[in-house]
């Protein structure tokens, strides 16, 4: 999540277009070797469906995967906004709001790893449900955050849980497919849809600050990444079912 600072630097220098544009070019060159170089380890023994037809009627993985689109409709708010809220509201200056995204991003790497640890020994969907729902939390505690501890303290916090949301659902699409040899199909499924709501959240963030405010902002981000916590808590029940102390 480099990009919103590169913006924030580009866009008063060379404009929008081409900040985006730059951010293209960048993205290009980094996939160039990776993909030139990557290879298959071991080949499949037949050509995997591009489609698994049987993830549509698994209850769990629907109920995760709508969770995962409504979640990241509103998980990176902040990580486009923080930055421009702190100044506009007097909160602190442009050097320490540049900072900012960083220090989340750096909480976030903890975040990556942590949960992770603990995930393999009380379950992915069990560890991620907390971690989203604390994250929805912790947009809508930006509405009355005024002071540069707050804003601070946020983004360390933030960042910590929204990085368990982001690392943790790839190990949760393997335990919701029955069928080791379509996991790949269904994590394609998975987040060929979750990608909709990541590519039209902060835009849609972006036509409520300017209706609205950011009151609104905060309580889209908020309510829509709660949602998601709230879906993945149904996949889980469907999955494992109500037993809080079962392993899933």
């Amino acid at each position: 999540m480099i990009y919103p600072i590169v913006l924030y630097k580009l866009i008063p220098q060379i404009g929008f277009p081409w900040a985006v544009r730059t951010l293209g070019f960048i993205m290009l060159a980094t996939f160039v070797i990776p993909n030139t170089v990557m290879k298959v380890r071991v080949l499949p023994a037949k050509k995997r469906p591009l489609v698994d037809m049987s993830a549509f009627k698994q209850l769990s993985y629907m109920l995760f995967t709508i969770g995962g689109v409504l979640g990241f409709l509103g998980l990176y708010t902040p990580f486009f906004y923080v930055q421009y809220y702190s100044i506009q509201q007097h909160i602190t200056n442009e050097n320490l709001a540049f900072y900012l995204l960083s220090i989340l991003n750096s909480a976030s790497v903890f975040g990556r790893i942590i949960p992770n640890f603990l995930a393999d020994k009380i379950g992915p969907l069990n560890m991620i449900i907390p971690c989203v729902t604390i994250s929805g939390i912790l947009i809508l505690c930006l509405i009355p955050v005024k002071t540069v501890a707050g804003i601070v303290v946020f983004s360390l916090l933030y960042g910590f849980f929204s990085g368990a949301f982001v690392s943790l659902p790839p190990t949760i699409i393997v335990h919701l497919s029955p069928n080791r040899g379509l996991i790949g199909t269904r994590m394609g499924m998975c987040f060929s849809m979750v990608a909709v709501g990541v590519l039209v959240g902060t835009p849609i963030a972006g036509a409520i600050l300017a209706r609205s405010g950011w009151a609104s902002v905060w309580v889209f981000g908020g309510v829509f990444t709660i949602a998601g916590g709230i879906l993945m808590t149904a996949s889980r029940v469907a999955f494992k079912g109500w037993n809080p102390m079962t392993k899933a």
